[in-house]
């Protein structure tokens, strides 16, 4: 918000942004954050027979070129909007480029394989209970018998 601030009141001299830009931005923003982050999680949970911080960059390996991908092709989308004109879709789409951009180069590779990391175990918390982890690593489970292990 405060680099599309810079750019339209400092830089282009407009006397703000428009009041409706704040609220889309924040909206599209938070959804595409989640909803990459989704992506991401959802990989990692593939993973869980490993630690969280192989996990996850195994998770990221597999998953980032996706996200990046699609980021990219989001931000052309947006991109398009800058020759339209409207002062309100302009605001939008640098506050959307601007957040991909950022997720894109300090989120994704940084903020959140560093949080993964710092929760470890408790990573799994929500979507297994305490032994399940560990049930999943059990001799049964991989098909091996006693007699194999």
């Amino acid at each position: 918000m405060a680099v599309t601030e810079a750019i339209f009141v400092h830089l282009l001299g407009y006397s703000g942004i428009s009041w409706a830009v704040p609220f889309f931005g924040f909206v599209m923003l938070m959804a595409l954050g989640v909803d990459y982050s989704i992506f991401l999680m959802g990989r990692f949970k593939e993973y869980r027979h490993l630690p969280p911080g192989e996990a996850i960059l195994t998770a990221m390996k597999k998953m980032g070129g996706v996200i990046i991908s699609a980021a990219v092709i989001l931000g052309g989308t947006f991109a398009a909007m800058l020759p339209s004109g409207v002062l309100s879709l302009l605001q939008i789409a640098t506050i959307v480029l601007v957040g991909l951009f950022l997720y894109a180069l300090v989120m994704l590779p940084l903020f959140i394989p560093v949080m993964v990391r710092t929760f470890g175990e408790a990573n799994w918390w929500p979507f297994m209970r305490s032994g399940e982890r560990l049930a999943d690593e059990s001799p049964a489970a991989s098909g091996r018998t006693v007699q194999d292990v």
